[in-house]
């Protein structure tokens, strides 16, 4: 613990909403420049700011909050609302959600990792992935609530036909900010491991250059594919994923390992988990982390992908 300031916000498009672990109440300011840099201005050196990751609403604040000086905390709302019914809070508010979060930072702060900021070429790589992103989730909830056939549909065709075209202009972006970028030589090995294309090369690039990672393991926590260990004195549970790293980046890896199973050496090392008894899902789950894990191997080398990679996790599962 410290007995710097702690702030919790609360964060939608229009306003942020603070509060100030041991003070009562909270306070309501704008959600735009020159409000959050009036307001951080007045804030003591080096105070913890936490604020729960929203879509791009909280990112001004973060912002400016780093620019002068401050300690702030990306938090996964996951973690805010479990840490919420711990603390036995008995109701929802804005003001509420924005004490908990100033509480939390309070007690956790020294456990946290500190917000690193993008670079300007994270950014601009960001939030094109955001967006393509964003227009693959809407494309495939429209396919959902419309029904099969919509997309070929005289009413809706032509809606499904301007979002494909629109995924198509962004990858076209992507593909030429990582071919151009400062990463460009990781890109392009990235792009010699099978199953992986240029799309998700991209996202590779992006999130394994994103935080300064120390392992492999850091690094498949980051997507979330690490199994989450459900022991209890002589029982040992079903293991799960955490999921507790970005959604976007695992399912991506996902569709990766659903690619690679096309390959001679994907699909022999597909065969082999399956024949330990694994589901399809649960299968594919385990490739893609293997394919994590081999990009980060791509990555900490500097060199090309080398197949054996795949032939040793092939006999490690027809050893185990």
């Amino acid at each position: 613990m410290s007995d710097r300031l702690a702030v919790g916000i609360d964060a939608d498009s229009k306003t942020l909403v603070v509060a100030c672990h041991g003070t009562k109440g909270s306070a309501r300011i704008t959600n735009s420049a020159s409000a959050i840099t009036k307001w951080v201005s007045g804030l003591p050196a080096r105070s913890r700011i936490g604020v729960e990751a929203t879509n791009r609403y909280h990112e001004l604040v973060v912002q400016a909050a780093q620019k002068a000086g401050h300690a702030v905390f990306v938090l996964n709302p996951r973690d805010i609302k479990h840490y919420a019914k711990g603390v036995a809070c008995r109701g929802k508010t804005d003001s509420g959600d924005a004490q908990v979060i100033a509480r939390y930072i309070a007690k956790e702060a020294d456990n946290l990792h500190e917000h690193v900021a993008r670079s300007p070429a994270q950014e601009q790589l960001h939030v094109l992935l955001q967006q393509r992103d964003s227009l693959v989730r809407s494309k495939a909830k429209l396919n959902l609530s419309l029904g099969a056939g919509a997309s070929e549909s005289a009413i809706f065709g032509r809606i499904f036909v301007g979002l494909k075209e629109a995924i198509a202009m962004l990858d076209q972006q992507i593909q030429q900010l990582c071919r151009s970028g400062e990463q460009h030589d990781l890109y392009r090995r990235i792009m010699t491991i099978p199953g992986i294309g240029p799309t998700v090369a991209a996202f590779i690039t992006h999130h394994i250059t994103r935080w300064p990672l120390t392992s492999s393991d850091a690094w498949i926590a980051c997507s979330g594919l690490d199994p989450r260990p459900n022991e209890s004195g002589a029982r040992i549970g079903r293991r799960r994923l955490s999921k507790r790293g970005n959604a976007s980046l695992r399912q991506i890896l996902y569709m990766a390992a659903m690619g690679l199973t096309r390959s001679k050496g994907g699909k022999a090392l597909y065969t082999a988990i399956r024949e330990r008894g694994h589901s399809s899902t649960a299968s594919f789950n385990i490739l893609a982390r293997k394919l994590a894990r081999i990009a980060w191997g791509v990555f900490k080398s500097g060199r090309d992908f080398d197949p054996a990679m795949l032939k040793v996790g092939q006999a490690c599962f027809q050893q185990a």
